[in-house]
């Protein structure tokens, strides 16, 4: 769904107070961060989720992965994924075409990497329940 990835985006980029955790401005990716991409830095797709064919109006129901990946520190992913917490649960996006009904964390994930040259690479996100009716 591009019109969501642009609004998830977009929301993300738009605040000093996550960017200036990261890398750049330029250092949140869809679904994957290009190969050797400066940490750290945030990723997020939609995990699942679809239609809800319960009522007239087209309804979207859907889970968005939110994470930050930091080669410093658990500390440090944590509190990128804070700042990420902040702008989403309970907020609102805005979605071309849509209304945003529903924006809030479900489940909270922490995981730590190993790189093949034996660097750690920690991440800590979320997925995020998101409802959108079309307008």
């Amino acid at each position: 769904m591009n019109v969501l990835d642009q609004a998830i985006y977009t929301k993300l980029n738009a605040a000093t107070a996550l960017t200036s955790l990261l890398a750049g401005t330029a250092a949140i990716y869809h679904i994957q961060a290009p190969d050797n991409a400066t940490l750290p830095y945030v990723v997020f797709n939609i995990q699942g989720g679809g239609d809800e064919n319960q009522t007239p109006k087209r309804r979207k129901n859907l889970i968005v992965y939110v994470r930050a990946y930091s080669g410093v520190s658990a500390l440090n992913a944590g509190s990128i994924d804070t700042q990420i917490d902040t702008l989403m649960h309970g907020g609102t996006i805005s979605v071309s075409g849509w209304a945003n009904i529903w924006l809030n964390r479900e489940n909270d994930i922490e995981l730590v990497d190993n790189t093949p040259s034996g660097k750690k690479i920690w991440m800590s996100g979320g997925y995020f329940r998101v409802k959108i009716e079309k307008s």
